[in-house]
């Protein structure tokens, strides 16, 4: 059985390992935050190549289309 004073060197030992817990809502609250931060730009960077990538599919199928409507003023189809 551990006494009073076992107790609370127990508890000061633990506090000098682990001295945010994960109970700690400060510490939470800035993993959170970071986290929240990184997924941000993240997502910017996808949004910024997805635009990048359907104005290229655009002027892609533009090509696309002048090239046919030449074969077809050619005769070729």
């Amino acid at each position: 059985m551990m006494t009073n004073k076992d107790c609370k060197d127990l508890e000061e030992t633990v506090r000098k390992i682990n001295p945010k817990g994960p109970n700690d809502l400060e510490e939470q609250i800035r993993i959170l935050q970071f986290r929240n931060e990184k997924l941000h730009l993240h997502n910017q960077k996808i949004e910024q190549e997805i635009i990048e990538l359907r104005a290229d599919n655009k002027r892609l199928a533009e090509q696309v289309d002048d090239q046919i409507k030449q074969f077809r003023n050619k005769g070729v189809m």
